[in-house]
């Protein structure tokens, strides 16, 4: 049995999320580094969270040591959730929520949702993704390729969406929204 990596995440309130290395989405990518610090920025407690594509859940364990009320995070990975769940125990995380499955396997509004995935799955399921945000919610898409921020952006802006963040990196981009 190998030894497992466990890699490290300071966040700003002194405490540390830990992801075993080696899965998808441990913390290195850029697109997860800038979803952390968008985390950050947010007013947290008493919210609810989606994680579209949670990987690892790396996010719905940050979120959840910055105080959110609760995360449902989904990926259709059978190793990514089992790593999620694991990690969740790693962190002594219980408000993290892992579903196995699509994300027809989701119900319910949330108050912020975070989707860093693949931009062909962004624009496929947008319509999910928007009936699933509360009214006032918050939307990041991730993941996304600095040549399609153009595209991504017009495409959910045609839902009325207002995009109150941009940022470019070196080779993708992040946008937060907010729904009116």
């Amino acid at each position: 049995n190998m030894e497992k990596i466990i890699y490290t995440i300071p966040l700003k309130n002194q405490k540390t999320a830990k992801i075993y290395q080696g899965a998808f989405g441990s913390g290195e990518h850029v697109t997860t580094k800038e979803c952390i610090r968008q985390l950050e920025r947010m007013e947290l407690e008493d919210k609810s969270m989606l994680d579209v594509g949670c990987g690892t859940g790396i996010l719905g364990i940050c979120a959840s040591l910055l105080g959110v009320g609760s995360v449902v995070g989904y990926d259709v990975s059978f190793d990514a959730c089992r790593t999620a769940v694991e990690c969740n125990r790693l962190n002594n995380v219980d408000n993290n929520h892992i579903v196995c499955s699509f994300e027809t396997a989701i119900r319910g509004k949330f108050d912020i949702i975070f989707a860093n995935i693949y931009l062909d799955i962004l624009t496929s399921i947008s319509d999910f993704i928007y009936e699933s945000l509360n009214k006032d919610g918050l939307l990041v898409v991730s993941g996304v390729p600095i040549e399609e921020h153009y595209d991504i952006r017009k495409h959910y802006m045609r839902y009325g969406l207002e995009v109150l963040d941009l940022r470019i990196h070196e080779d993708y981009c992040t946008v937060l929204f907010k729904k009116q």
